[in-house]
C-alpha cells in the first residue's frame, strides 16, 4: 500500500527545488556581456563625477558611456559630453572630446542648433577659429537657454584666441547672468584679465558706444582703476548691484592715491565757454553759443556770469584760453570743442574749475583726470541703431557704409553691439566718399536677380536678411535710399545714423529717406510736431540761431550738465534736448536718444525701444523719467521735458 509522504518530507522537498530554481535563476542573472560590464563601469563614473560635482570628469565619463551605446543614443550622450566641457569652460577639454566623437551625423536630427554650436567647437579643435566663429554667429535666433550660454562662452573664448579681448569681454559680460555663483567668480576674473589688455582709449570710446549699462559698469570700473583708483567708491554708488560688487573683485582691487577726481564745482563762481571763433568755425560756435546763452536764460546755470573765451584752433590756443580763464576766477570750464585741443586741458591744477570738454579724445589718447566728456559721438547712435534694430525683431542685417573714417566706426560699433546681441551682420559693403552711383554694390550687396529676362525689370533680392543698417550722410543717405528700392529693396527695412538729418524741415530734400529710422534728439522731432508739443517754442529759438538746431541743443545741454553737475555726478540724470543724459564715474556723458523715421518728406517720432525686448543681461536698470536725483531729493516727476534744459 503506497505510504503518503509527510507533510514535513513534502516542504523540504519543495524548499530544495526552490532553492535549486533561485540558484540557477541567480546564476542566469549573473551573466553578462563585456560590453554590458563597461556599460556598468561608466555608468558608475557618471554618477561619482555628479556626486563630486566634478564637471571634467563627468565630461569624460560621459564620453566614456557613449562608447558603449549606439544610435541615438551613442549620439546624445556625446553631444552631452561635449556640452558639460562648455558650461564649465573646459574648453581644451571640450576640443578634445570632439575629436573622439563619431555620431556627428546624428546630431542634426537630435537639435540642428545644438549641433551647430558642437560644429563651431569641431572646426575649432581642427585649428579654425574664424571658421568657428562665422559658424557659431550664424546659429538661427533665439536659442535655449542652455544653448544661449554656450554660444557666448564659446565666441567669448574664440575672440579672445583671434586676439580681441574687448569683443571677448563683450561676451563674458552677456553671459554671467546665467551661470551659478561659482562660475561667475570665474567669469568675473576672466573678463577682467581681459580689460586689463585693452588700452584706455579703446575702453573710453566703448564706453561711450555700448547699450549695456552692466558692461559699461565694468569699462568705466577698469578706466578708474587704472586712472582715478580715487574715484572706485563713487563708481561703486553709480552701479549698485554691479557683479564686480556681488563677487567681491572690487576688495580685491584695492586702492591707491588718486591720479585725478571729478569733483562738484564751487557753488558760486563764473562759467567759462572756451569755444574756436575764426572763420572756419564760426558757424558752429554762433549756434553752441547761442544754446549757453538760451540755457543761461532761462536758469540752468543759477544765474552764474558767462564769460566766452576764443581757443583759436590749435592747442597753443587752447591753453591760452584756460589759463585766462583761471585768472578770470571761473568755477567751470565748457570746452574746448575741437578734439586736437583736448590735450590743453591737462594743464588744469588739481582742485581747479570743472571741465566739460565739447568732444571726446582723438583715438589712443584720453581725456586727463577730473574732466567730463560731452559729446554728439556718431558712434553711440550706431550702437543705439543696433539696439532698436534687435528690439524690433531683426536679427539679419546688412551694412553699407562710406568708404571713410566715421564710416569705419560706426559700421564697427554697429556690428559689435549687434552680434553681442546675437544678431548676425550677413553682408557688408561700403561706397566712395561723393559716389552718387551704387548700381555696382548693391546689387553684390542685395544678390539682385531678375524675375524674367524678358519684360520689365521686376529684381529680387536675397531672402536672409531682415534689415539693412545705412551709415551715411543725410546726402549719402538720399542718393542711397530710391536706388534701394529700385533694386527690389523697398520692403527691407532700414536704420541710419542721427547726423542724417540736419533737424530742418525740409520736405523735398528728405523725400528721398522715406522709411528709414534713426536715433534723434528730442529738440528735432518738435520740428515737424504742432504746437502743443512742449519743446516747439524752444526749438523755434534754435532756428533762430542758424541752420543746424542739433548744435543749439548740444550748447544748452553743456549748460544744462554745468548747472546740475553736482545732481549728475551723485547719480541722477537729466532730460536735455539731445537726449537723456548722465555722467559715469569716469567723467563720460551717456546719452539715450529719441527714435524717429522718415516719412513723406518728414521727420516723425517712433515708439521708445523696450528693454523686455533685450537679453536681460544687456538692459539697463529702469531710471524714472525726467531728472532722477539721487535718494533724499526730490523730483516733480512730470517726465516731460521741458523748454528749459
Amino acid at each position: 500500500m503506497p505510504t503518503r509522504p509527510s507533510p514535513l518530507a513534502h516542504s523540504a522537498t519543495r524548499l530544495a527545488l526552490l532553492a535549486t530554481l533561485l540558484t540557477v535563476g541567480g546564476c542566469a542573472q549573473m551573466t553578462t556581456s563585456p560590453q554590458d560590464d563597461q556599460r556598468q563601469t561608466a555608468q558608475v563614473e557618471v554618477d561619482q563625477a555628479i556626486s563630486a560635482e566634478d564637471p571634467a570628469a563627468l565630461a569624460r565619463a560621459r564620453m566614456a558611456l557613449s562608447q558603449t551605446l549606439s544610435g541615438a543614443a551613442r549620439a546624445e550622450q556625446q553631444l552631452n559630453a561635449l556640452e558639460t566641457a562648455i558650461d564649465a569652460h573646459e574648453l581644451e577639454l571640450a576640443r578634445e572630446l570632439y575629436q573622439q566623437a563619431d555620431t556627428q551625423a546624428r546630431w542634426d536630427a537630435i537639435n540642428s542648433r545644438r549641433a551647430s554650436i558642437a560644429r563651431g567647437l569641431g572646426e575649432w579643435s581642427s585649428g579654425n577659429p574664424e571658421q568657428a566663429r562665422r559658424t557659431i554667429h550664424r546659429i538661427p535666433l533665439p536659442l535655449d537657454p542652455d544653448s544661449e550660454r554656450r554660444r557666448l562662452i564659446l565666441l567669448g573664448a574664440l575672440e579672445a584666441e583671434l586676439g580681441n579681448p574687448l569683443t571677448a569681454a563683450r561676451y563674458y559680460d552677456a553671459v554671467d547672468d546665467q551661470l551659478d555663483d561659482k562660475a561667475r567668480e570665474t567669469n568675473h576674473a576672466r573678463l577682467w584679465n581681459l580689460l586689463t589688455e585693452v588700452p584706455a582709449d579703446q575702453l573710453r570710446r566703448e564706453a561711450e558706444q555700448t547699450g549695456s549699462r552692466q558692461f559699461a559698469g565694468w569699462l568705466e570700473l577698469a578706466l578708474t582703476y587704472r586712472q582715478q583708483p580715487g574715484q572706485i567708491d563713487r563708481w561703486a554708488a553709480n552701479y549698485p548691484g554691479h557683479p564686480a560688487i556681488e563677487s567681491g573683485l572690487m576688495e580685491m582691487l584695492g586702492a591707491t592715491e588718486p591720479m585725478g577726481q571729478l569733483t562738484a564745482p564751487a557753488k558760486t563762481g563764473p562759467v567759462a565757454v572756451i569755444l574756436p571763433e575764426g572763420e572756419r568755425y564760426a558757424g558752429i560756435t554762433r549756434e553752441i553759443r547761442a544754446g549757453i546763452e538760451f540755457a543761461r536764460e532761462n536758469g540752468a546755470l543759477g544765474g552764474r556770469e558767462v564769460l566766452f573765451f576764443d581757443s583759436g584752433s590749435d592747442r597753443i590756443g587752447a591753453s591760452a584760453a584756460i589759463e585766462e580763464a583761471q585768472r578770470a576766477g571761473v568755477a567751470l570750464i565748457i570746452g574746448p570743442l575741437l578734439k586736437e585741443q583736448l590735450g590743453a586741458l591737462a594743464n588744469l591744477p588739481a582742485g581747479g574749475p570743472l571741465a566739460i570738454a565739447l568732444n571726446s579724445p582723438p583715438s589712443g589718447e584720453s581725456l586727463p583726470g577730473g574732466v567730463v566728456s560731452f559729446s554728439l559721438s556718431p558712434e553711440q547712435d550706431a550702437a543705439a541703431v543696433a539696439q532698436r534694430m534687435w528690439t524690433d525683431g531683426h536679427r539679419r542685417a546688412a551694412i553699407f557704409s562710406a568708404d571713410h573714417h566715421l564710416g569705419e566706426r560706426t559700421r564697427q560699433a554697429f556690428a559689435n553691439e549687434f552680434e553681442l546681441l546675437g544678431g548676425e551682420v550677413v553682408d557688408r559693403a561700403r561706397f566712395a566718399s561723393g559716389q552718387t552711383d551704387f548700381s555696382s554694390e548693391l546689387r553684390s550687396l542685395l544678390r539682385v536677380r531678375t524675375k524674367s529676362n524678358d519684360g520689365p525689370f521686376q529684381p529680387i533680392i536675397r531672402g536672409d536678411l531682415d534689415a539693412i543698417f545705412l551709415a551715411a550722410s543725410g546726402d549719402e543717405l538720399a542718393l542711397v535710399v530710391p536706388q534701394l528700392d529700385y533694386f527690389g529693396a523697398d520692403d527691407l527695412p532700414r536704420y541710419g545714423l542721427g547726423l542724417a538729418y540736419n533737424g530742418n524741415r525740409d520736405r523735398r530734400g528728405d523725400a528721398d529717406k522715406n522709411g528709414v529710422i534713426i536715433p534723434i534728439a528730442p529738440l528735432l522731432l518738435a520740428g515737424t510736431a504742432g504746437p502743443e508739443n512742449p519743446l516747439r517754442i524752444t526749438y523755434e529759438r534754435a532756428q533762430l540761431a542758424g541752420p543746424l538746431p542739433r548744435l543749439f541743443a548740444f550748447g544748452a545741454d553743456a549748460a544744462a550738465l554745468a548747472g546740475r553737475m553736482e545732481m549728475l555726478l551723485q547719480g541722477g540724470t537729466l532730460d536735455g534736448l539731445t537726449g537723456e543724459l548722465s555722467v559715469t564715474a569716469t567723467g563720460l556723458v551717456e546719452r539715450q536718444p529719441r527714435w524717429g523715421q522718415f516719412r513723406q518728406g518728414l521727420i516723425r517720432p517712433l515708439d521708445p525701444t523696450s528693454d523686455a525686448a533685450l537679453p536681460g543681461s544687456l538692459t539697463s536698470p529702469a531710471r524714472l523719467p525726467g531728472t532722477t536725483p539721487p535718494a533724499g531729493q526730490n523730483t516733480d516727476g512730470s517726465g516731460q521735458p521741458t523748454s528749459m534744459p
